[in-house]
């Protein structure tokens, strides 16, 4: 890094504290660029991955036109957001059951959505042999409840508990077909709150 040709090629990214800056505001603590902003070096072979809602960028590059000795930057979504199967059912079986269970479902969570931002990824876990669900488990998300919306002590652990349990009673009641070869099915689903 010390020996690079170039200046410049790091990912900012604003502060997650930033977004709430009055809320915290300590007036007797001076503000350096450091503590509202997080660099990320960009040294050789690296991927960077954030939560892209927070503000960011990339500072300009400078000097060597050489990409053996440079950086390139790529941004963006590795694929939309979209269901994942793996497993005994065929994509083509599960769209069915699983579209028909999402327009109530999607109805339920909307009175939900103005509470939080982000993406809460869940994953359905479908019985290879009579097609009912026999789990829902949150895998991953990047849920964000809006302060003012956390009432008599909540938390956003509390928020975050309440959409899986939306989710979760969504998803028990549908049946999808039995796979052929009887293998169970995995399906990661992503609600993206926006």
């Amino acid at each position: 890094w010390e020996g690079r040709e170039f200046e410049g090629g790091e990912t900012f990214i604003l502060q997650p504290k930033v977004l709430d800056y009055w809320r915290g505001l300590d007036m007797s603590k001076g503000l350096e660029e450091s503590t509202l902003i997080r660099d990320v070096e960009a040294k050789f072979n690296r991927l960077t991955v954030f939560d892209p809602r927070f503000p960011h960028g990339v500072r300009q590059v400078r000097g060597t036109r050489d990409p053996l000795k440079a950086r390139i930057v790529l941004h963006g979504w590795f694929t939309d957001p979209g269901p994942f199967y793996t497993g005994g059912l065929a994509e083509e079986d599960a769209t069915g059951p699983l579209n028909e269970a999402m327009e109530p479902l999607n109805v339920r969570l909307s009175n939900e959505a103005s509470r939080v931002t982000g993406v809460l990824n869940v994953r359905v876990t479908v019985r290879g042999g009579d097609g009912t669900v026999s789990g829902v488990q949150a895998v991953a998300d990047t849920l964000v409840p809006d302060p003012d919306d956390l009432v008599d002590g909540q938390t956003a652990d509390d928020v975050r508990q309440e959409l899986l349990e939306i989710v979760d009673d969504g998803m028990r009641g549908v049946l999808f077909p039995a796979s052929d070869s009887g293998d169970d099915t995995y399906m990661t689903i992503p609600f993206v709150f926006e």
